[in-house]
C-alpha cells in the first residue's frame, strides 16, 4: 500500500497483492453534485456495495443519467478521468462504492491530498439520497441529498 502504480496510489490489496484498488492522486472535483440536473431525483439502481461495486454503480448511474445538462456530475467526472503514466493511459476510473470509499478513508494518510470534506460514493440510498463519507477526523458515513454540491468532493479509483 502507498506505492505509485497504474496511474495512482495503491490503497487496498487482496489475494496476496494480486488485486487491489488504486486512488487518483488528487480530487477530480469539489463542490460537485451527484446527479445531472435533467436527470433529477431518479433511481439509478446503483445499489451495489463492496470491492469492485463502484465500477458497476458508475456504469448504472451514467446509463440512467446520460450526459445530463452537459454539466459534469460525480460519476461522469470519474468515468471521464484518465491519466498517462509510463506511456500507458489509464482510463478505467470510477466513483467508489460506499465500502470502497470507507477503505479509501481508512487509507487517506497513505494516499494523501484529501480535504476535510464530504466525498461522494456511487452507492445510492434512494431516489433523493446517496451515501458518502466525511474525510475529516471522524469516520462517519451518511446519506446526503443528491443535488447538494457545496463542499462535496469526488475522488476516482480503479482496480487492478
Amino acid at each position: 500500500m502507498g506505492e505509485s502504480y497504474g496511474g495512482g496510489i495503491v490503497f487496498y490489496v487482496y489475494d496476496n497483492g494480486q488485486h487491489g484498488l488504486i486512488a487518483a492522486t488528487a480530487d477530480q472535483a469539489n463542490d460537485m453534485r451527484w446527479y445531472a440536473y435533467n436527470g433529477g431525483y431518479v433511481i439509478s439502481m446503483a445499489y451495489a456495495n463492496g470491492v469492485g461495486a463502484g465500477s458497476k454503480n458508475t456504469n448504472m448511474i451514467i446509463s440512467r443519467l446520460g450526459i445530463g445538462d452537459a454539466t459534469v456530475y460525480a460519476a461522469r467526472a470519474c468515468n471521464e478521468y484518465s491519466v498517462t503514466s509510463g506511456g500507458v493511459t489509464y482510463g478505467d476510473w470510477y466513483l467508489p462504492s460506499k465500502y470502497e470509499l470507507n477503505l479509501l478513508r481508512d487509507a487517506k494518510d497513505v494516499v494523501g491530498n484529501f480535504s476535510s470534506a464530504f466525498y461522494w460514493s456511487s452507492t445510492e440510498n434512494d431516489a433523493n439520497t446517496v451515501w458518502g463519507q466525511n474525510f475529516d477526523s471522524t469516520t462517519t458515513q451518511s446519506t446526503m441529498d443528491k443535488g447538494t454540491a457545496a463542499s462535496n468532493h469526488v475522488r476516482a479509483i480503479r482496480s487492478f
